[in-house]
């Protein structure tokens, strides 16, 4: 598996300003990185993302727009979730960290949540790691392209920084999951569990996605995860 920018995909979940959206792409044309998705977008209007977008415009051309998350994180193996506040149980990496282990096990998936709010606890329960930038107690919030910014130079430094050593390449790894056959297991976990007497206690929303985290933070091979979807498939399933 070989490592390289051209893999790396950033994903805004609800982005409001197309201030920051053009800044945003400026920043990821900086350093390389093509692969920009938005989720649920409530920007109206790109023209200001256009102006800020200098010398940017193919990134923006080619960003693609979904409405749900899982369509933006169908093939993802390794999700990092940017945030200043982990679920118990994740890790909490910085930038470096990040792009550190990117050069050893695959280019992330990183996700942004919105201008206000960031990232919600269901979002983050579908990250396999979470991030955050070090930053002054004075001032911790870092704009949302800011942000941006300091997680594409370290993956640069690290990936692509012309005259940078070739990342090794790992050998003898199995494939990681990715989310769209981890999301078959939650799927198939959640209604073997609705006909047991896990379902008759009243759960908070979250319930589910909390089982599953574990999972994903282990990032199980891709080969293992079919005899967990067969084995709950067969837990609903009456002895002849």
């Amino acid at each position: 598996m070989t490592q390289s920018l051209d893999s790396v995909h950033v994903v805004l979940v609800r982005p409001r300003r197309a201030l920051n959206l053009g800044s945003t792409a400026r920043a990821l044309k900086n350093f390389g990185i093509q692969h920009l998705t938005l989720v649920a977008s409530e920007i109206g209007s790109w023209t200001d993302a256009w102006r800020m977008a200098v010398q940017a415009d193919d990134v923006l051309h080619a960003a693609r727009q979904v409405d749900a998350l899982d369509a933006a994180l169908g093939n993802a193996t390794w999700i990092v979730g940017t945030t200043n506040r982990a679920r118990p149980g994740q890790r909490l990496l910085t930038p470096r960290q990040v792009a550190t282990e990117a050069a050893e096990r695959g280019a992330p998936t990183l996700l942004f949540g919105d201008e206000v709010h960031g990232l919600g606890n269901l979002e983050l329960l579908r990250c396999h790691d979470v991030a955050t930038i070090p930053t002054a107690p004075e001032q911790s919030s870092l704009n949302l392209a800011q942000a941006v910014l300091v997680f594409a130079y370290e993956l640069f430094v690290a990936l692509g920084a012309p005259g940078a050593a070739p990342p090794p390449v790992p050998t003898g790894l199995q494939a990681p999951a990715s989310d769209e056959l981890l999301q078959q297991l939650e799927r198939k976990l959640q209604h073997a569990l609705a006909t047991s007497a896990w379902a008759d206690a009243d759960r908070h929303k979250s319930a589910l996605a909390e089982l599953v985290q574990p999972l994903r933070r282990g990032r199980p091979p891709e080969a293992e995860v079919p005899a967990w979807l067969t084995a709950l498939g067969k837990v609903v399933q009456r002895k002849p």
